[in-house]
């Protein structure tokens, strides 16, 4: 955190060219082209209503080019509010600004040997303690910039935020305030809200008319030690009741016979599948449901011969796997509910060679967990790694008839799932628009704050964070492709996300290898990005015509309308008060984790 010092303007303002000269002593650098530093598009951004005692940031971006130090002088009332932080560009050494009398004088420079400052940069970020009601505004006087030559340029960026600073008392009964910076926060429902009904799209059952149930007749228990079953299936019996099912039948149901096991195995030949695929005209799908859970097998997923056989098994964990997890899940602050269950699908083919398939292709696979009595709404599924640690998985918790609730999980692979319960909140959403859903995300592991317990909601999002933010929503599993940027440190927090974002198609490079982590992502990237993750899930949806306003003098990039109207069909982006969008205006943390729980919601991998 930087220190705010109230001391005079005038010992604290120093020449740029000073600043600049004083980092070239500590770090010299080679010489440049002397091409001069240029900036435009500038905009202010932050929470428009903040809450009288409370906190809010605002946050400056420009489109620069050759930069390599500035100084920006904004101004603000301080009789309505207070300077408590100020940070400037990433990477870099930042003078400590003067917070005093209204004004702050922000003067930063790269560090050594980096590259200047180039494309859509966070300039400045403030935050602000408010200390009473009512309208206040933060101003961007003027902005000095510097290239490595110490060639100088001054602009006047002419922007100013804003904020309707609120009392406690007036909030509504949702927790929100309003909007913020371009996305306008949905109402929260009520706390007696049912949760949402499973979706056609991504229910375990996709539709009753068109599923069939196999017969008893059809499954044999082979053998049952203790609790753990094992069942095969009755060829002749199965094909003849397939071959005779009704050309709308695209769902075959197996119930393993069994009222209360620890472990469900059923072998499948090859056989079977092709059946089922032939009847359903290449679209059907097998589920296998037990006391153990349910599991839909995604059969176009498999590689078969003509005399395979896959085993699909579902079992809960040992005794003593149930207290190491429990102990780990209580050390992150949950408690973990009932008996974890590992789901795992292994093809042995006629060589005798048998894979177990820890991960698909390109399918969601969709599994039940045992109904349960539980509070949806402090309860999350969770899947359990190798490693010990546990991560989100997307969950619908749907109720049943006497009450209880069925988790229905989407992965595209195989692992050990359960559920645990607890919630997370962060120091600095106290009054903040975004609160309440935020704290919903990080209760489903789905978002995280810094080492200081804070989650900077009106901090734009970088490409980094937002990688991790995606992948982790769907739980996307590692393929086996090399993937390298020159940007990219392999041990960094975010490598392992960015590869499956790319890997995945949702993200792209750059020219030059470069990936470029710590850039902002701007509205119109965001929607690009969860656009093509909605396609991934294989969700189908037409977008309705819709009246976008922009910005005077915006307009929409052909690589992001589609997806913009997109998103704005769905609801996922409704834009800000005045329904504008924004695109070119990168989001913030806030804002990016409220669309993606929208967008959550509306593929049902979570309950509204």
């Amino acid at each position: 955190m930087i220190a705010i010092y109230n001391s005079k303007r005038w010992k604290m303002r120093i020449p740029l060219y000073i600043f600049v000269l004083l980092c070239m002593l500590i770090a010299p650098f080679p010489a440049h082209a002397n091409t001069l530093p240029a900036a435009s598009a500038f905009t202010l951004s932050g929470n428009a209503s903040p809450v009288v005692g409370g906190s809010f940031t605002v946050t400056a971006t420009a489109q620069v080019s050759e930069v390599f130090a500035f100084e920006a002088i904004f101004r603000y009332d301080p009789l309505k509010v207070k300077l408590i932080r100020a940070d400037g560009a990433s990477n870099g050494n930042l003078l400590k600004p003067d917070g005093g009398e209204g004004t702050i004088i922000l003067a930063w420079s790269e560090a050594g040997n980096e590259q200047s400052l180039n494309g859509i940069v966070r300039m400045a970020q403030l935050t602000f303690n408010v200390l009473q009601e009512g309208e206040t505004e933060v101003s961007w006087q003027s902005l000095k910039i510097a290239n490595r030559s110490l060639q100088e340029v001054a602009v006047t960026p002419d922007r100013s935020f804003r904020a309707q600073a609120r009392s406690e008392s007036s909030l509504d009964d949702t927790g929100s305030t309003g909007s913020t910076g371009g996305v306008s926060a949905p109402r929260a429902e009520g706390a007696g809200k049912e949760p949402a009904t499973v979706a056609p799209e991504v229910a375990i059952i996709t539709n009753p008319a068109q599923t069939m149930q196999v017969s008893e007749q059809a499954v044999r228990v082979t053998s049952e030690s203790g609790n753990r079953v094992h069942a095969v299936l009755n060829m002749t019996q199965v094909l003849q009741e397939i071959q005779e099912s009704s050309k709308e039948t695209s769902t075959f149901v197996i119930t393993i016979p069994t009222k209360e096991s620890s472990s469900v195995s059923v072998d499948i030949p090859s056989e079977v599948l092709q059946a089922i695929l032939s009847a359903s005209g290449g679209s059907g799908s097998l589920v296998i449901s037990s006391s153990v859970g349910m599991y839909k097998l995604p059969i176009n997923q498999l590689k078969l011969d003509a005399n395979s056989k896959v085993t699909i098994a579902m079992a809960t964990v040992t005794e003593e796997q149930i207290q190491a997890i429990g102990t780990r899940v209580a050390a992150e602050g949950f408690t973990l509910t009932g008996a974890p269950v590992d789901f795992s699908v292994s093809i042995q083919l006629s060589s005798g060679q048998i894979t177990e398939l820890h991960d698909y292709d390109s399918a969601f696979a969709a599994r039940t967990l045992p109904a349960r009595q539980l509070d949806p709404e402090q309860t999350a599924a969770v899947l359990f790694l190798p490693d010990g640690t546990m991560a989100p998985v997307p969950t619908l918790f749907v109720k049943q008839p006497d009450g209880s609730y069925v988790a229905l999980i989407q992965r595209m692979g195989n692992s050990t799932y359960g559920l645990i319960t607890g919630s997370r909140t962060f120091a600095d959403l106290s009054g903040h628009w975004s609160e309440r859903h935020i704290e919903v995300m990080a209760g489903r592991l789905l978002v995280n704050g810094d080492s200081e317990g804070r989650f900077r909601p009106d901090d734009a999002i970088t490409r980094a964070e937002f990688a991790k933010l995606l992948t982790d929503a769907f739980a996307l599993p590692e393929k086996d492709v090399r993937t390298t940027f020159s940007d990219v440190d392999p041990s960094a927090w975010y490598s392992a996300s960015f590869r499956k974002a790319v890997s995945f198609g949702l993200m792209e490079g750059y020219d030059g290898g470069l990936f470029r982590p710590d850039a902002f992502v701007t509205r119109e990237e965001l929607a690009v990005m969860l656009d093509r993750a909605i396609h991934l899930t294989g969700y189908k949806y037409d977008s309705p015509p819709q009246s976008i306003q922009l910005l005077e003098g915006e307009q929409l990039n052909d690589w992001s309308k589609a997806a913009i109207e997109g998103m704005v069909g769905l609801g996922i982006i409704t834009g800000d008060q005045e329904h504008r969008i924004r695109p070119s205006q990168p989001a913030t943390r806030a804002e990016a984790a409220v669309m993606l729980k929208r967008m959550l919601i509306k593929l049902s991998f979570m309950n509204e």
